[in-house]
C-alpha cells in the first residue's frame, strides 16, 4: 500500500524510524537479516508480518505500539 508520511529518520526511545527509497517491505526484509540482535517489526500488514517471522524476527501490531507510547491510535 501507499506508505504514510511519517516521523523523521532516526531513533528514538528505542524505536528506529527508517525510510526506505523504493520496496519499503523489501527494506525492512533486508534489516531483519542483517541486524545482529533481537528485532521486532511493528505492522499490520500480513505478507510483511510472515516475511519478517521467516527471517526470524517478532511482530507486533500497531495497536501494541500506540498503546506502549502512551498515546491514541490515530
Amino acid at each position: 500500500g501507499a506508505g504514510r508520511l511519517g516521523p523523521p529518520r532516526g531513533t528514538a526511545d528505542g524505536v528506529e524510524v527508517v525510510h526506505a527509497a523504493r520496496a519499503g517491505d523489501d527494506a525492512i526484509v533486508g534489516r531483519v537479516r542483517h541486524e545482529p540482535g533481537p528485532v521486532v517489526v511493528v505492522s499490520a500488514d500480513r505478507g510483511l508480518r510472515a516475511r519478517v517471522e521467516r527471517n526470524g524476527a517478532g511482530v507486533r501490531g500497531p495497536t501494541w505500539l500506540w498503546s506502549r507510547l502512551g498515546g491514541n491510535e490515530p
